[in-house]
């Protein structure tokens, strides 16, 4: 094959990833070939026994959203990246070790399925398979989960404005303190008189 016609297969396969397979993304990988995508949105509802009858409800919030998704990869054609906007590689090693790096620097990243766009998911389980049919192609079983962030705010409450300033209250610098003796119980002083 001549270089003119690789790079021609190249840019096709530039120009495919860009038009044809950019509604679907891991980060900014972009797979060749989705198999399948399964994704699951729960609710924890708490139940709490009462003295007769069935358990009470009071209480549901969100679990974290997971995506079990099947992807491909094959020499075949480049894969594009989207923010440097330059050709990654066309090699599924390649591909798989980007998926591998991806999992291991645990920086969330937007995941973009055919049904919907999730943020902050991470790569929980990253599971590849390599078989007679598979052996010059990548096949992986991606397991994601989104990672659920909040934002924290250190707020000073006023001692007068506490239920129990003595317990409550933020530590205060009263200076050098002297030792008080400690009285010693009964109970210890007969122990130290019969052990002694």
């Amino acid at each position: 094959m001549s270089i003119l016609s690789q790079v021609g297969l190249l840019v096709a396969g530039e120009v495919a990833d860009i038009f044809l397979k950019a509604g679907r993304a891991i980060g900014t990988i972009i797979p060749q070939c989705t198999i399948e995508e399964r994704a699951r949105d729960e609710l924890a509802i708490t139940e709490h026994p009462i003295q007769t009858g069935a358990p009470i409800t009071d209480h549901a919030y969100k679990l974290p959203s997971t995506v079990t998704a099947r992807y491909g990869w094959s020499q075949s054609g480049a894969i594009f990246n989207l923010t440097s906007g330059g050709i990654l590689s066309s090699d599924p090693k390649d591909v798989y070790d980007q998926l591998r790096m991806l999992q291991e620097n645990r920086q969330p990243f937007q995941l973009i399925t055919g049904k919907r766009t999730y943020d902050n998911m991470l790569i929980q389980t990253l599971e590849q398979v390599t078989d007679k049919a598979t052996e010059h192609a990548l096949a992986v079983t991606i397991t994601f989960k989104e990672v659920l962030l909040v934002n924290v705010v250190e707020v000073q409450v006023v001692a007068e404005n506490q239920a129990d300033p003595a317990q409550t209250a933020p530590v205060v610098n009263k200076g050098t303190v002297q030792p008080k003796p400690v009285q010693q119980s009964v109970l210890s002083s007969i122990a130290g008189f019969v052990g002694g």
